[in-house]
């Protein structure tokens, strides 16, 4: 990804692209910053996105949720630490 951020005092821009990129197809997206706002397009695209991962394993946990102790299990530290049997 290549960021640039440009104050076009003309309303003309000149972009140079990598020369990795040569050949390939690109896309370009233009918007003004809300200099109040102070946070990127970006910004607010990851925690969208880092909320929905978040609520989808909050839903998978609740989903397969096990209670061990409804199952009869009880930890025993002892057997837990016996090594040698």
């Amino acid at each position: 990804m290549y960021r640039q951020i440009f104050v076009s005092p003309t309303g003309n821009l000149t972009l140079t692209i990598p020369q990795s990129w040569y050949g390939q197809q690109i896309e370009v997206i233009a918007f003004p910053i809300d200099e109040m706002l102070n946070t990127s397009i970006t910004d607010v695209l990851m925690s969208e996105r880092i909320a929905e991962n978040r609520k989808k394993r909050e839903e998978n946990s609740r989903k397969y949720a096990v209670s061990f102790s409804s199952l009869g299990f009880k930890f025993n530290r002892e057997d837990a630490n016996n090594y040698d049997e």
